[in-house]
């Protein structure tokens, strides 16, 4: 995973490792998840969702899962909290 604060957004990069183990994890598995095994590129503004690639390509998936996938990773991450003018469009 890497992600980057670009001030009014942020960028996040997943790995596919980081997806599967992301919907794999015990206690907190995403069984139907469409990501797993994926590598996906996001990125968000203070308006929402600018750019979403899956394997390098435009991607297209569930909103929920995407939603809950890039919120957990920023979160555990530590470097973007609830003050960055993002936080609310893509975790909050």
């Amino acid at each position: 995973m890497r992600l980057r604060d670009d001030g009014d957004g942020f960028s996040l990069w997943l790995s596919a490792a980081d997806t599967w183990a992301w919907a794999h994890r015990p206690g907190s598995a995403w069984p139907c998840s469409s990501l797993a095994g994926r590598r996906v590129f996001v990125a968000y503004d203070r308006n929402g969702l600018e750019v979403l690639t899956i394997d390098g390509k435009d991607g297209d998936c569930c909103a929920d899962e995407l939603a809950a996938c890039v919120a957990d990773h920023v979160e555990v991450s530590g470097k973007i909290g609830p003050d960055h003018p993002a936080w609310d469009v893509a975790v909050g």
